[in-house]
């Protein structure tokens, strides 16, 4: 008997949604260890001590990136999946809730990227600081997130506290729970341990080392380039907001896949442009 398409992708609706839930439950527990061995006034230093001396410490360091990154890289997937629905059938409030929450996984993984203490974390935070400071509205929140005694400190408290319990409380908002089925955390622990079998974590770039180009987390290299190519910081913050201003009015427009066009279209623009060297 032939399955219709309408129900192989409500399938993968499924799939995506329950292994991204399974994913952040892997991410959220592997970051434990790492949390214990950090210190914001010696980031580097504290990193290299966790990844070479600490019993098992490379073992869950990589598992926290591999897995935040399968978390990020799924949950696209599952927020493709439901664009490209025909007729919206999610509640406006609850896919609020979901937008807010991709946020708060981007800016989960943009912080831990800076907190790694090396040269390229350094330098992304830099950038985005500067990007924040030169930015009206944005320069007001700077406060909140720059230190000027000791640079990793408030990047810590809001990576291992208020960014968790703000994604714990979207995604509870979203879909009314937050442990995942036991088998989809299962698999999503197996394929993160896969990963990091075969697949090398990027190096650290020691605070002395000299290097030609610094890059920062590749969903950040497109806003990187924008300024490199001339735009100022609100004009690069601006373009950068544009798929997240469009997921919000996406339950509140009557043909949502002229949403869903736009955002394809800035996607493939800001690929393009990720991609400049």
């Amino acid at each position: 008997m032939n399955t219709s398409p309408i129900r192989h992708t409500a399938t993968y609706r499924r799939i995506a949604a329950h292994l991204t839930l399974g994913l952040f439950l892997v991410s959220l527990l592997s970051g434990l260890l790492p949390v214990f061995a950090y210190h914001p006034s010696a980031a580097y230093d504290s990193v290299q001590k966790l990844t070479f001396l600490i019993p098992y410490g490379a073992f869950f360091r990589q598992l926290h990136y591999f897995s935040s990154e399968l978390f990020l890289f799924v949950l696209l997937v599952h927020v493709v999946l439901e664009l490209g629905r025909r007729v919206v059938t999610i509640s406006r409030h609850s896919w609020m809730y979901a937008t807010g929450g991709t946020v708060g996984v981007i800016l989960l993984m943009f912080s831990g990227f800076i907190l790694k203490g090396d040269q390229s974390g350094s330098a992304a935070a830099q950038v985005a600081l500067h990007l924040m400071g030169q930015t009206p509205l944005l320069d007001r929140l700077v406060p909140l997130v720059k230190d000027t005694e000791l640079f990793y400190s408030k990047f810590f408290v809001w990576h291992v506290i208020f960014l968790p319990l703000l994604l714990v409380g979207m995604t509870w908002k979203h879909i009314g729970k937050i442990l995942p089925r036991r088998e989809y955390w299962v698999v999503g622990l197996g394929i993160s341990v896969l990963l990091l079998l075969i697949v090398a974590m990027p190096e650290d770039i020691a605070p002395t080392a000299t290097v030609e180009h610094l890059r920062g987390p590749w969903f950040f290299r497109g806003a990187e380039n924008l300024l490199q190519l001339g735009l100022n910081s609100w004009q690069v913050t601006t373009i950068v907001a544009i798929p997240f201003g469009l997921l919000l009015l996406y339950p509140f427009v009557q043909k949502p896949l002229r949403v869903t066009a736009a955002l394809a279209l800035w996607l493939i623009g800001y690929t393009v442009v990720s991609l400049i060297v």
